[in-house]
């Protein structure tokens, strides 16, 4: 389906890994970095960003874990090139087919092409990765999965 306006996304679906999450819409933290959600089990939407279906970079984060256990993408690391992910808004979804799947250190990331303009319809799914290390309170890497929507 094509919805070239977008949708507001509400959930994400990514059968290969089995997750199934509940997507909340986030912004940037007062120093610049993007929200993520408080429920290790949540997804956020990055809302200055494309909505799902339309040109652009859709970025989506979630936690690997936490003190409690494994978080919503503690499994993302397992995704294969041509794995699908599903967007729903409730009503209509859109699917994409991941393309790349790359870890990088935690402050070297390529951020313009996760966050910069695209003609292309683009998802990105960020969380951590690597070494958890307790004094910075951060992980070593962050995990970056890119994929193109179908259609």
């Amino acid at each position: 389906m094509k919805f070239e306006s977008g949708i507001i996304p509400t959930s994400v679906s990514i059968p290969s890994i089995g997750v199934e999450a509940n997507i909340l819409q986030v912004g940037l933290q007062e120093d610049g970095i993007m929200e993520v959600p408080e429920d290790v089990m949540e997804v956020g939407w990055y809302t200055n960003g494309a909505k799902p279906g339309q040109n652009g970079n859709v970025v989506l984060a979630g936690h690997v874990d936490s003190y409690l256990g494994p978080g919503i993408f503690f499994n993302l690391k397992n995704v294969s090139i041509d794995d699908e992910i599903i967007i729903s808004n409730g009503e209509e979804i859109v699917k994409y087919r991941i393309v790349k799947k790359e870890a990088y250190p935690y402050d070297q990331g390529p951020i313009e092409e996760i966050f910069g303009y695209t003609s292309q319809k683009r998802l990105h799914l960020i969380t951590c990765t690597g070494r958890y290390n307790p004094f910075t309170d951060n992980h070593a890497e962050r995990l970056v999965v890119t994929a193109i929507a179908e259609g």
